[in-house]
């Protein structure tokens, strides 16, 4: 009877391991599918992102009066038809100019904080605007940080431009999209289109808690390798 308790035993052991694999494979193949739609959208858009000094309620405040200042400043400076590149160039050429914009700002509002305004690679959660859903993933940004820059951030799209200070009433022209659309293949130009259920955002929010649960194990992996 006990041979036949574990012979049972290891066969469910079995099936729970074949299915456990056959479910990380296809984890795996669907979010390197993901991983080459994110790579690629971060290869052609520009992000903005805006972080307050901190969580009261007047940096808030100013973090979104900074944001509107910046928008108005650059909307014209960027073009549906231009490119990455050519964007990244006008994003350097006007860092001075941003900076003023942000200082001034801040200064007309009673505050006197410092302002770094550079270009880089940062992280960004999944993101909705309108119709398009961009997933969580590293992207090249203008980063603009306001004093100790602990607080809540705010993003949007600098380029192709979809940043909008309503966001409850936003829409991605064609252009736009069009601008996005040429350095993805069509498979994956209809994959961040949202439908009606929300499918794209849901997928694509998986993808963001799979990513974070990587980060975590890679995390805890390196601290239990300095303990030991």
């Amino acid at each position: 009877m006990n041979s036949q308790y574990l012979y049972q035993r290891r066969d469910s052991m079995k099936k729970i391991f074949f299915a456990l694999s056959i479910g990380v494979l296809c984890t795996v193949i669907i979010t390197s599918g993901f991983e080459k739609t994110q790579t690629a959208l971060a290869g052609s858009v520009l992000r903005l992102h805006v972080i307050a000094n901190s969580d009261s309620a007047g940096d808030q405040a100013l973090k979104l009066k900074v944001r509107d200042c910046i928008i108005e400043k650059t909307e014209h400076l960027f073009d549906s038809n231009g490119n990455i590149d050519a964007a990244r160039e006008t994003v350097l050429e006007n860092l001075d100019t941003i900076k003023n914009c942000a200082e001034e700002e801040i200064r007309k509002n009673g505050y006197d904080y410092d302002v770094r305004v550079s270009l880089g690679t940062d992280d960004f959660p999944t993101k909705e605007y309108g119709s398009l859903v961009l997933p969580a993933g590293t992207y090249e940004a203008l980063k603009v940080e306001i004093g100790s820059a602990k607080g809540k951030n705010w993003w949007c799209v600098l380029f192709p431009p979809l940043c909008f200070v309503d966001e409850t009433c936003v829409t991605v022209d064609s252009e736009s999209f069009e601008c996005i659309k040429d350095s993805l293949s069509d498979e994956a130009s209809e994959f961040i289109k949202k439908d009606k259920n929300n499918s794209v955002k849901i997928r694509f929010k998986a993808y963001e808690m799979w990513q974070n649960g990587k980060q975590k194990i890679a995390y805890l992996l390196g601290r239990t390798k300095k303990e030991v």
